[in-house]
């Protein structure tokens, strides 16, 4: 069976929309399975997809933040983390698929 290389995205919180990240990713045209995971914290579980994903990234988001991270970077230190404005949003999905393309990043306004 082949593995499919995708960006894996979920979301802790139910009644949260991935739809401006994923619309992010589609439109640099890589492809995102969401998925589930048991991690409670956003910096374990975007480790936790990451680590698992095919192309080695992962998206998570609740109700406040979004976090990007890759699986080559230190567990505790994602590549982005975000409020979760749909400008913002939409952007992550991009640098999601940018990461994977080795492409520039689009500007981001992140939490300090």
């Amino acid at each position: 069976m082949t593995v499919r290389p995708t960006i894996f995205v979920t979301k802790l919180v139910a009644d949260t929309s991935l739809a401006p990240i994923l619309l992010g990713i589609e439109e640099e045209g890589i492809p995102y399975e969401e998925v589930v995971t048991t991690k409670l914290t956003l910096v374990e579980a975007a480790y936790e997809l990451a680590v698992n994903s095919p192309l080695e990234v992962g998206i998570v988001m609740d109700g406040r933040q979004a976090i990007l991270h890759y699986k080559k970077l230190p567990k505790n230190e994602p590549l982005f983390i975000i409020d979760t404005a749909d400008e913002e949003l939409r952007k992550l999905g991009t640098n999601a698929a940018r990461l994977v393309k080795g492409i520039p990043f689009k500007a981001l306004k992140e939490v300090k």
